[in-house]
């Protein structure tokens, strides 16, 4: 009897409870339907940055990609705040945590310290890499580790990724058949296929990490058969096309992500002789698919080539460029995002032997010498200390039931940051490690020490709403850059085709819209040079190289107005034009063009002597280029020293083997009446042209014996 009365009064008690605790449900409630709302967000964000791109733009793909993840990103800020509101505000602290705080306040004490603040923030055209967008990778991983309740709604992740993967897959497919139905200016996709990603080599490295993290979920997860059947088929369909891609990259991800792989399966399954045998069996199947991709793929052919040494230098030039570039900056580099800033001042002469004149570039090719070069030894360590905690992390989890979510990220940042040793990020892969950590800090949430820093407001519904709605509608505004590269490309296009006004309007259209893009105020001097309008020209360029500094090709603008009104005789004009050319020489001392330019504005200006100084300079960096030479025989012309001008052709003659310098030469013997050489070097350029009208009319005008 006392024990049925003691169960009576338990269940009355239990009763009691149920009601008090009754009306928390509706908040409960609200709170998950906030966290579904932020983890849709963030798989939308991951569609954008893998799927989108607008044909119609001057930057297809990045600038795409950026502008539409940064729209959503306020919206998704809202959302957080909304969950933060209801739940408080806490402030995790574990080794995971901690590192990522860490590689956020590097990026923002570095921004700060940038050479270039504007690059900083937004990014140099073409990545739009800035702190904005690493605020947004940031704010996906925090959403990811607050909403997906680890591990329930992971797989909500993984779903986006392999559907997104797969759409981009069969464009890639497309492409590869030559049905595209985009027409590609640059690029011929039937070679190497970009799909949605506008550079193989960035798509050669998603499909390595899709591929890895594929391969993952079949070592570490039991699903059922259908499933796992779809996973295995994605897998073989992401290396396939990786082998047609070509990127050799790939390879280094492939086998980073296997290594991760091994001694965690190992652990996870324990080292029986089963296990072992499966291990050994697979290491095995490993090898001889490595032999027959080396052997049988295009691909292989590429890795091959490595090790004959052919295309190489470039990328050692470089190495060695941004390594001296960490070695000038070790603290704090030169500032987060800054690599284009700083490179020209490091590039080598050599450089443009090998990958052609006036190119540059905007990152390292190696995320360890990119990261040393604009954050330092302190983004080193904040990087590597992220990467250690979540080892750490992912090890001691490994036998968890739960762990195989925080182990596919795992093997797939490490598939990502192992193609990274040689490939340049973009706005298509760069989300990449921000998912996986956020994944890690998802698992971590769990167990972390959490500090509350504002308690549970609990708000009415609809002021959580206004709130999104607020933040949400900001994203109208981020899609200005957009509409300004837009404009830029019609106004390339009406440059083209010598529509002068068009091509004003639409430049004026661009600067308007976006005024901090320095390439914008270039194409606006351009197209006011077609009207002409060489004064609003000349204000045009200005503008350019006080946003771009770095930029040798504005400063040539620039000089080559400043000549226009030195001509008229503006006073302080030819000082400027100087000035212009000393800046682009200075940006980029190695290069060559810039010191060819100048020597020709001092050429026009009458300046021989400067000229074929500067001309000597271009010649010592470049020596087989026939315009250095030409200038500076014509200079001497000028000068009338008839010898060195004979001697410059010559030698250019020596060093580039061109007619149009021995015809040149053929013409300055003749004038200093030394035509017994003038006819020797005439046959000497019929003999490599026979049909060289201007040699021929030479030749018939001095005789041929």
């Amino acid at each position: 009897m006392a024990q049925a009365r003691a169960a009576r009064r338990a269940a009355r008690a239990n009763k009691v409870d149920a009601q008090k605790k009754a009306p928390r449900g509706r908040p409960v409630a609200r709170g998950v339907f906030w966290r579904e709302i932020a983890l849709v967000l963030v798989c939308v964000e991951i569609a954008i940055f893998i799927l989108a791109f607008d044909p119609s733009v001057l930057n297809v793909f990045d600038l795409t990609k950026a502008s539409f993840t940064h729209a959503l990103a306020w919206g998704l800020l809202g959302t957080l705040i909304a969950i933060a509101l209801g739940d408080g505000f806490r402030i995790p602290l574990s080794p995971v945590f901690v590192a990522f705080y860490a590689v956020v306040a590097v990026e923002v004490l570095t921004t700060l310290t940038a050479e270039n603040q504007y690059v900083a923030l937004y990014g140099e055209v073409g990545r739009y890499l800035g702190l904005t967008t690493h605020a947004v990778l940031a704010l996906l991983a925090v959403a990811i580790a607050v909403s997906s309740d680890y591990p329930r709604r992971v797989s909500w992740l993984a779903w986006t990724i392999g559907a997104a993967s797969a759409l981009a897959g069969v464009y890639a497919v497309q492409q590869a058949l030559g049905l595209d139905p985009v027409q590609w200016i640059d690029f011929d996709p039937r070679f190497r296929p970009f799909s949605s990603f506008g550079n193989a080599d960035f798509y050669g490295q998603f499909l390595a990490v899709v591929a890895i993290a594929c391969g993952a979920v079949l070592v570490f997860t039991r699903q059922r058969i259908w499933l796992m059947g779809v996973v295995a088929l994605l897998a073989v369909f992401n290396v396939a096309l990786m082998l047609v891609v070509q990127t050799r990259g790939s390879f280094l991800g492939i086998v980073a992500g296997a290594v991760v792989i091994a001694p965690l399966w190992l652990r996870r399954s324990g080292l029986s002789r089963r296990v072992l045998m499966r291990f050994a069996l697979a290491t095995g199947v490993a090898a001889i698919a490595l032999v027959v991709m080396l052997v049988a793929t295009p691909l292989g052919t590429r890795l091959l080539d490595i090790g004959r040494g052919i295309g190489l230098r470039d990328r050692v030039l470089l190495y060695q460029s941004a390594f001296q570039m960490f070695l000038d900056h070790p603290f704090l580099g030169v500032g987060f995002e800054n690599f284009a800033v700083a490179y020209p001042r490091y590039q080598q002469a050599e450089w443009f032997a090998v990958a052609g004149m006036n190119t540059t570039n905007t990152s390292a090719h190696d995320w360890i010498l990119h990261v040393a070069a604009t954050t330092g030894i302190v983004g080193l360590l904040a990087n590597f200390a992220l990467l250690a905690a979540f080892t750490f992390h992912v090890w001691r989890r490994a036998r968890d039931p739960d762990a195989a979510g925080v182990i596919v990220a795992f093997a797939a940042i490490a598939a990502f940051y192992g193609s990274g040793l040689v490939l340049p990020g973009a706005q298509s892969i760069q989300w990449i490690p921000w998912v996986c950590v956020g994944v890690a800090l998802a698992s971590e949430l769990r167990s972390a020490r959490v500090v509350t820093a504002l308690p549970p407001l609990r708000p009415p519904g609809i002021l959580r709403v206004l709130i999104v709605a607020g933040l949400a509608s900001v994203a109208f505004g981020q899609l200005g850059s957009i509409d300004a590269n837009r404009a830029a490309k019609a106004a390339e296009a009406a440059l083209g085709a010598g529509n002068a006004s068009r091509a004003v309007s639409l430049a004026r259209t661009a600067t308007t819209v976006d005024p901090g893009r320095a390439v914008y105020w270039n194409d606006l001097g351009r197209s006011l040079e077609l009207v002409p309008d060489l004064s609003a020209a000349r204000g045009a360029y200005r503008q350019a190289t006080s946003r771009s500094p770095y930029t040798p090709a504005f400063w040539w603008n620039l000089g080559r107005m400043e000549q226009e009104f030195a001509k008229q005789n503006e006073p302080g004009a030819r000082e400027a034009a100087y000035e212009a050319m000393r800046r682009a020489i200075a940006a980029d001392p190695q290069n060559p063009d810039s010191f060819d330019r100048f020597g020709r504005i001092q050429f026009t200006l009458g300046d021989y002597a400067g000229a074929i100084e500067s001309e000597q300079q271009a010649i010592a960096l470049f020596p087989t280029l026939p315009g250095f030479y030409a200038t500076a025989s014509d200079a001497a012309r000028q000068l009338r020293d008839s010898d060195a001008a004979i001697d410059f052709l010559r030698r250019g003659i020596v060093a580039t083997d061109s007619n149009d310098l021995r015809v040149t030469l053929a013409r300055r013997l003749i004038e200093a009446t030394r035509l017994p050489e003038a006819r020797q070097v005439l046959r000497d350029a019929l003999a490599k042209e026979p049909t060289n009208a201007a040699a021929l009319d030479l030749q018939k005008q001095i005789g041929a014996q």
